[in-house]
């Protein structure tokens, strides 16, 4: 049973194999291609202009977070000028933080715009991809039709000396006349034969030559009449 199942399977996917190859066009499949291509080349310009926002929010935020370190400092030095110790604590405890967002932001805004670079480059291959196809499209159409009627020509070419093709069709007919001509021929002679066998037998019947005794026969004959 299961070997059934395997043999209908494999028939149900061969019928949908042959049909899928019979409905495929290059052409339309291309100009689908490219537009498909062209859409998802949109959808990943889209997306890299957010990543490019997101890192110029991710460089604003180190950028404040380096004056934050500037300003800490300042105000570190000038609790120490006045002499109060916990400001100062405070504010090198502030520019600490300052720096360790500063470094991690430093470390985001590189990887983020290591990986913008690299989206930009395939953008870019992609862009030309579906450029070079597009300005190929017409040359590859003629390429396409000129495979159809080679292909229809080579077919015709087959099918010229093919059984049932309309030339098939006339050697046919050449050869049934032929056969017909034969035929009438065939009876014309031998309607002559019997007509050169009547006559035949009607000469040997009536036109023999007389022989000597014929003509002795003929003679006693007549002076019998006359006696």
């Amino acid at each position: 049973m299961a070997s059934l199942f395997k043999a209908i399977s494999n028939v149900v996917r061969g019928a949908k194999d042959d049909l899928a190859k019979s409905m495929a066009d290059p052409v339309r499949d291309g100009k689908i291609a490219i537009a498909d291509s062209e859409k998802q080349v949109a959808e990943f310009t889209t997306k890299i202009a957010s990543l490019v926002a997101e890192n110029k929010r991710l460089i604003k935020q180190r950028d404040e977070a380096a004056e934050e370190v500037e300003k800490f400092t300042r105000i570190a030095q000038k609790a120490a000028q006045a002499g109060n110790e916990a400001d100062v604590r405070s504010a090198l405890e502030m520019k600490t933080r300052a720096d360790e967002r500063v470094a991690s932001l430093t470390a985001e805004v590189a990887k983020s715009e290591q990986l913008t670079s690299m989206l930009r480059d395939q953008l870019g291959k992609a862009r030309a991809k579906v450029a070079q196809a597009k300005s190929n499209m017409t040359r590859m159409s003629a390429r396409v039709e000129g495979a159809k009627i080679r292909t229809e020509l080579a077919k015709a070419s087959s099918e010229f000396n093919a059984g049932n093709s309309p030339l098939g069709a006339l050697d046919d007919l050449e050869k049934s006349v032929q056969e017909k001509e034969s035929e009438a021929e065939a009876w014309e002679e031998m309607v002559g034969m019997e007509n050169q066998g009547s006559a035949a037998d009607l000469a040997s019947k009536y036109d023999t030559p007389a022989s000597a005794l014929d003509d002795e026969v003929a003679k006693l004959m007549a002076a019998n009449k006359k006696g």
